[in-house]
């Protein structure tokens, strides 16, 4: 079965670039432009990863995972989230953990790197290199 991916960013053509990016996870998309509708996304769909950017109108990246992390629902609570940032700011990292994030990423996404996390976090094993199969 398909993992469904919470995608939450203002940005449609971020959203896009992330979906290219994690196309070889064979995954189906939901988006949300902002956090306060990835939660409502949350109580009505069940989602196996939520990447959302730490940067949104009206929640920042730690507010949203609090709020995802209190939510009354079990599967949101336990949902694994990647923020994404492009803020340098220190401390958002530790921040963003401690508020119980999986995974902190920093923009612009190394396609590796986001691709990488995500099959960790869906319990996939790493893909193998092209010339280990050889």
């Amino acid at each position: 079965m398909a993992p469904t991916i919470l995608l939450t960013d203002d940005s449609p053509a971020a959203r896009s670039i992330l979906k290219l990016f994690l196309a070889p996870l064979g995954a189906e998309f939901v988006e949300a432009e902002q956090a306060e509708r990835a939660l409502q996304v949350l109580r009505l769909v069940t989602v196996d990863l939520v990447i959302a950017d730490f940067n949104m109108p009206g929640m920042d990246g730690v507010s949203f995972v609090t709020a995802t992390r209190e939510h009354p629902r079990g599967s949101v609570r336990k949902v694994p989230i990647i923020l994404l940032t492009a803020s340098r700011q220190p401390g958002l990292e530790e921040a963003a953990l401690r508020a119980g994030a999986s995974a902190f990423l920093a923009k612009p996404v190394d396609p590796e790197q986001i691709v990488g996390a995500a099959r960790r976090l869906l319990g996939r094993p790493p893909e193998r290199a092209a010339s280990a199969l050889a």
